[in-house]
């Protein structure tokens, strides 16, 4: 079906509005005021972190909900030089950042992919089983196994090794495969079998069949997990302490910043800095991860 083209949304509003009956009006002006007051809600931490970044100590304590009076950006050329942890600065944590934030999660998506896949699209002797081990395992709270995975780390050498920590990352038994489990048990087999008449072998059809079909869950899952991650300070606090991101950065320079020449004014210069990544992920892969996939082109 083709979408509908409005030339003017103004215009359009108007005359649905006055053929519109009082109960359709009612609803849709609640949902209008709580969707605007969420926006409101949700937009307003980072315009109070922004216009405070952008003020002089003084100011902020002045004031720290009034506009500055002279916007200034003196504050984010602090965060390159009072910004760090021991000898790492920002655009180290920034490095280290990025290699944990889309290694990390490539790997992960990766591990739930191989796991799903079977799952989803084969019988096989302990199916049951490896489809309970990912049920129990989202079922574990993560701050209950915690001791146990920083023991088992160490016995291991995996602790501030990167070389070796890697592996952890491959871990794919969780809610990225359950959900890849129900989108590939979504996608219908007639395209696998067309594929294997014609003489394509499981791992060709994995590859140039099924993925192709499953790339917007994909590319969702794996955005979400990379700002998730770009957040996690846990891990490098705990894991990998000689290679700090700026989310750990920004844990530890909350408190550093009371003692240091521009205050909680480069902090928050630091968390607008620290918050453009994601931003900028989620804008570039919205409209896939917003998107429905249709499939086509199937016979009876």
């Amino acid at each position: 079906m083709n979408a509908i083209k409005i030339r003017n949304p103004v215009k359009w509003l108007i005359g649905w509005w006055k053929r519109t009956d009082t109960s359709k009006k009612i609803v849709f002006s609640v949902y209008f005021i709580l969707f605007i007051a969420f926006a409101v809600m949700s937009l307003y931490p980072m315009f109070w972190c922004m216009i405070n970044s952008m003020k002089p100590l003084e100011e902020y304590f002045e004031g720290s909900l009034a506009l500055p009076k002279a916007f200034s950006l003196k504050n984010f050329g602090g965060v390159f030089t009072e910004y760090g942890i021991g000898n790492n600065g920002f655009f180290d944590m920034l490095v280290n950042s990025l290699w944990q934030a889309f290694g990390s999660c490539l790997l992960h998506v990766a591990a739930s992919v191989m796991i799903a896949y079977p799952l989803a699209r084969y019988n096989f002797p302990g199916k049951k089983l490896v489809y309970g081990i990912i049920i129990f395992r989202i079922t574990i709270p993560i701050i209950g196994s915690s001791a146990a995975s920083y023991k088992l780390f160490r016995a291991l050498n995996m602790l501030d090794n990167p070389k070796v920590f890697w592996v952890a990352w491959l871990s794919g038994f969780d809610m990225a495969a359950l959900i890849l489990y129900g989108y590939f048990k979504g996608i219908s087999k007639t395209y696998s079998e067309a594929a294997y008449l014609d003489g394509a072998n499981r791992i060709q059809v994995l590859f140039n069949v099924v993925l192709p079909q499953a790339i917007p869950c994909i590319i969702a899952l794996y955005i979400n997990q990379v700002m998730t991650k770009w957040n996690d300070y846990s891990t490098p606090m705990i894991y990998l302490r000689s290679y700090p991101n700026l989310a750990y950065g920004l844990y530890e320079f909350d408190n550093q910043s009371l003692f240091l020449e521009g205050g909680k004014p480069v902090y928050f210069a630091a968390v607008v800095l620290t918050s453009i990544p994601p931003i900028v992920l989620y804008a570039a892969g919205q409209k896939v991860m917003l998107e429905n996939m249709s499939v086509g082109g199937l016979k009876g």
